[in-house]
């Protein structure tokens, strides 16, 4: 349907340039830090050890010791001298969250966002792409006010080939891109209601493709139907989409055309004040 079946035997450079940049970053001694340091916060531990970081780096234990001295003498890391440990930084968390607060696309969401939680009191979450990891984070959340409702991981790293909120971006690559993302996962599921067959996959982009938003329920989180819009740079490219999670107990098929409206009223409102637009 989109020429995947030609491009089955072409590999995308993307992870070889992953590769490469490995190997740049061994050699590199501001790479070998800065790599260092987002080890230490993907880990999702409170602190970590030097044989850890050696291990998790496979680098010698000298190495490791070496990078978290000098992670502590930028102030991003404390020391804790009686166990030995590495913790984050009341400094790093500073600059993490002005980095997050002054991020642009965040910033001009929001505002969209809130209005379209306050006209269908539904939690709505900002997806931003990023095309050389081929995957997705949540940068911004505005919550309903019910009791019940889903407890999102922001700023965490997930696959853009399930749930709405990766389809309404995925939908909108280059057929290049799709296929490489694909051969690259080989999309695994994150849940039994995953998409997990290529061609039920082209079918479902084709449908995304034609009404503008992505629908789906349990894809990603089980009992919760996700619906998403994409999100267009200035060069038409998309970056990102607007969602909206809703448990699947509250959910009314009957509401779903308003609920798309709304959405993707949002989604466009944001794509412009983006500067950005629909190739």
């Amino acid at each position: 349907m989109f020429g995947w079946q030609a491009l089955r035997g072409c590999r995308d450079h993307r992870p070889d340039s992953r590769q490469s940049q490995v190997k740049t970053s061994n050699r590199n001694p501001v790479l070998k830090t800065l790599r260092a340091l987002t080890w230490i916060v993907q880990e999702n531990s409170r602190d970590v050890g030097v044989r850890e970081m050696a291990t998790g780096l496979g680098v010698s234990p000298s190495t490791a010791h070496r990078l978290l001295s000098e992670l502590v003498k930028a102030d991003l890391l404390k020391h804790e001298p009686q166990t030995g440990r590495y913790s984050l930084s009341l400094e790093f968390l500073r600059l993490a969250y002005l980095a997050i607060a002054q991020t642009p696309v965040r910033q001009i969401a929001l505002s969209h966002m809130r209005q379209l939680t306050d006209a269908c009191n539904e939690t709505s979450l900002l997806g931003l792409y990023d095309s050389m990891r081929q995957e997705m984070i949540f940068a911004a959340m505005v919550e309903s006010s019910h009791p019940l409702r889903y407890s999102i991981d922001l700023n965490k790293w997930i696959p853009v080939y399930v749930g709405a909120t990766g389809l309404a971006i995925m939908a909108f690559l280059s057929d290049a891109e799709i296929s490489s993302i694909i051969d690259r996962t080989r999309l695994a599921p994150a849940t039994s209601k995953s998409i997990t067959e290529r061609f039920r996959l082209e079918a479902e982009i084709h449908r995304i493709r034609e009404r503008g938003y992505a629908i789906t329920h349990g894809q990603r989180t089980p009992d919760a139907v996700g619906i998403a819009a994409p999100v267009f740079g200035s060069h038409g490219e998309v970056v990102g989409d607007i969602c909206l999670t809703i448990p699947e107990s509250r959910f009314d098929q009957s509401t779903e055309s308003r609920i798309a409206e709304l959405l993707i009223r949002c989604a466009a409102s944001v794509t412009k004040a983006l500067g950005g637009s629909r190739r």
